[in-house]
């Protein structure tokens, strides 16, 4: 038994002739009367009675055709997923980044995204930036942001952003009314970092040292909003991610341009070792395309 068997039967048992049938399927009387032929054959079964050249369906037709309307709407079924999947409006997307990004930048571009794709279902989570890359690498996640370097070979990297730090400050402090702070300014003041080994960490310690500074640490943060929670408190200065500054924007708090500028790199990474699927694909060249609009 085969599809052209099966399709040659729906469509005499559908049309009530082989006429009918045979126009239907845009081929010839012959040709379905022997594909219905080679279907009984198929199958041992009989499933129409001729009588004065006309088919009647038995029994075991009209139940044959019952089961064939579930298969045949399985395959339409199908058929409709397939169509979606290549018209990018239904599948699954992982996401991992660094958790600044997961807290305000991916849920703008997620949500831009998910309007104009109704039915694609989408995860995020967060990770350190070395260990998303690996992650990646072993494509337990579709999609990765992080902030360079990464040391991991196996995956694909494509450049998304420059950023360059703030100043925070709270709202009280001497410097509150500059356009923007010097490094320098700040050798005397306490100040909220992030934790070490971190990509925040590098940028921070690069920056103290270019400018000469000892800086004295009161606490260490792990988070990008924490520590815009704790310099709001009064706990000190910080240089933070200018998409932390955004989402802490209305706090007691000052964001101010750095000079020099202190930046570092995003990238999206991709697993190197499977083809990403047109729809993850897609939603890299969407980020790589629209972020500018959202940091």
């Amino acid at each position: 038994m085969n599809f052209r068997q099966m399709e040659a039967f729906r469509a005499v048992m559908s049309h009530g002739s082989v006429t009918r049938a045979a126009e239907a399927m845009n081929v010839t009387q012959p040709a379905v009367s022997r594909l219905i032929g080679d279907l009984e054959a198929a199958l041992g079964l009989r499933l129409f009675l001729r009588e004065q050249g006309r088919l009647r369906p038995t029994e075991e037709a009209h139940l044959l055709f019952q089961e064939s309307i579930m298969a045949f709407n399985g395959l339409a079924r199908l058929r409709e997923a397939a169509m979606s999947l290549r018209g990018l409006q239904r599948g699954r997307v992982r996401i991992v980044s660094e958790t600044v990004y997961a807290e305000g930048l991916l849920p703008r571009l997620m949500a831009a995204y998910c309007r104009d794709h109704q039915d694609v279902q989408m995860e995020l989570d967060t990770g350190p930036s070395a260990r998303i890359a690996d992650w990646i690498a072993e494509a337990w996640y579709d999609i990765g942001l992080v902030v360079l370097p990464v040391a991991q070979q196996d995956v694909l990297v494509r450049p998304l952003l420059r950023q360059h730090a703030l100043c925070a400050l709270p709202r009280d402090h001497r410097l509150a009314d500059r356009a923007a702070v010097d490094l320098a300014e700040l050798a005397a003041e306490p100040f909220v970092a992030p934790v070490s080994n971190t990509p925040y960490r590098v940028v921070f310690n690069r920056a103290m040292k270019s400018a000469g500074i000892e800086p004295d640490i009161r606490l260490e943060v792990r988070t990008q909003h924490g520590i815009c929670a704790f310099v709001a408190c009064g706990a000190g200065v910080a240089l933070v991610e200018p998409c932390a500054a955004r989402d802490m924007r209305g706090r007691d708090l000052v964001f101010l341009p750095l000079r020099p500028a202190v930046s570092w790199d995003l990238a999206v990474l991709q697993p190197k070792a499977r083809p990403s699927s047109l729809l993850c694909q897609d939603f890299a060249d969407h980020l790589l395309a629209t972020v500018s609009r959202h940091v």
